[in-house]
C-alpha cells in the first residue's frame, strides 16, 4: 500500500514488563513526527487497555512501538495478522526468532556456517542448576543474560567464577557466554539497507553498554561512523544485512557486535527487530547520519507495513 492511503495510524505502545518505559518513549517521540506529517494517532495501551478493542478500531495501518514480551515475541504480531491490520517491523517469525537469543545464535549459525564469510558469535557456556559454569576449564570473564528480553535488562558481567552473583531469573531463563571483544558496534538496517557503524563508547564507568547507558542523557558516547578497520567495518555491514534477511526482517533491525581488535575478530551478539526511536536511540541516529531524518524514517516504516497470511 502506498503512504497516501494510510493516513491512520493506531501506535501500539506500553506494555509489560522491564521494557516499558522504553516503549512510551519510543512512542512519544513517533506521535511527535506522525502529527508533523498530518497523519491522524489514535495511541493505544496494552497494558492498560483492552487488547481485543483491536479490532473495532478502524485504522489503516498499525505502528509498533512495543518492546519485550508481547510486542516483540510475534505475540501482538500473530494477533495483528488474525485482524488483517497492516503493522511495521518483523512478522511473527522473525520477531520470535529473534527474541530468543539461542534460537536465533543457532539458526544463524546454520545458514553460514559452510559459507565463505561464516558469522561468528561468542562461544556459548552451560549453566549449573544454581547458575554457575558446568564442566568447563574456562575461567576468565563471561557474561549471563536473559535468552529472551532486550535494553541489557538482566545483563550481568562476571570477571571469573569466583565473582559469581545471585540470580535473579530462573537458569532455565538464563544463558553465559564468552565476554569477547573490546569494542561496541551496532549496525541498523532500514529498508533491506544496512546503513553504517556505531561504535559505543559507555559514560559514568559502566563497564558495558547497558540499560543506564542506553536511555540516560551522555549515558554513552556513540562515534559515527565507528573508527575501525574498513574490513572490519563491511564486515559489519554485510553481517548485519545477511542477518536481518536470514531470519526473514522486514522493515527496521538493529544488530549489536563486539569486536576483538588483538584477534582481529568480530562476533554478533544479537538482532533487535524492534530497535528503539528515542532521544538517545541509535537507530535514529544513524539514519539522520545517512541524510534520512526522523520524519522520514517513520514514514519509510509505515510506507513498509502489511500482514501476513
Amino acid at each position: 500500500m502506498n503512504i497516501k492511503n494510510k493516513k491512520h495510524v493506531l501506535l501500539l505502545k506500553g506494555g509489560y514488563g522491564s521494557e516499558r518505559e522504553v516503549s512510551l518513549k519510543s512512542a512519544h517521540a513517533c506521535v511527535k513526527v506522525l502529527r508533523k506529517s498530518n497523519f491522524k494517532v489514535t495511541e493505544f495501551d496494552i497494558s492498560t487497555m483492552n487488547i481485543a478493542d483491536l479490532i473495532n478500531f478502524q485504522a489503516d495501518v498499525c505502528l509498533n512501538a512495543l518492546h519485550g514480551d508481547v510486542g516483540e515475541d510475534g505475540s501482538i504480531q500473530g494477533f495483528l495478522n488474525l485482524i488483517k491490520l497492516p503493522y511495521t517491523h518483523s512478522g511473527v517469525a522473525a520477531s520470535a526468532i529473534a527474541m530468543n537469543k539461542i534460537n536465533f545464535k543457532r539458526i544463524i549459525t546454520n545458514a553460514t556456517e559452510n559459507t565463505s564469510d561464516p558469522i561468528h558469535f561468542p562461544e556459548t557456556l552451560h549453566l549449573t542448576k544454581d547458575g554457575k559454569l558446568q564442566n568447563t576449564e574456562y575461567f576468565g570473564p563471561y557474561v549471563i543474560k536473559p535468552i529472551k528480553g532486550g535494553s541489557s535488562v538482566g545483563v550481568t558481567i562476571i570477571k571469573g567464577p569466583q565473582n559469581h552473583p545471585a540470580l535473579t531469573l530462573d537458569n532455565e531463563e538464563l544463558m553465559a557466554e564468552v565476554f569477547v571483544g573490546s569494542k561496541e558496534l551496532t549496525v541498523t538496517v532500514l529498508n533491506n539497507k544496512a546503513l553504517c557503524v556505531t561504535e559505543i563508547k559507555t559514560q559514568k564507568n559502566e563497564s558495558f553498554y547497558n540499560y543506564k547507558s542506553k536511555y540516560e542523557k551522555n549515558g554513552s558516547l556513540h562515534i559515527i561512523p565507528a573508527k575501525i578497520p574498513q574490513n572490519i567495518y563491511e564486515q559489519s555491514m554485510s553481517w548485519a544485512l545477511k542477518a536481518h534477511n536470514i531470519i526473514g526482517c522486514k522493515g527496521i533491525s538493529r544488530s549489536d557486535f563486539r569486536y576483538d581488535s588483538k584477534k582481529r575478530q568480530l562476533y554478533l551478539l544479537e538482532i533487535n527487530t524492534q530497535p528503539g526511536m528515542t532521544d538517545t536511540s541509535l537507530s535514529p541516529e544513524q539514519a539522520l547520519h545517512c541524510n534520512i531524518s526522523f520524519q522520514e524514517m517513520i514514514e519509510i516504516l509505515i510506507n513498509e507495513a502489511g500482514y501476513e497470511c
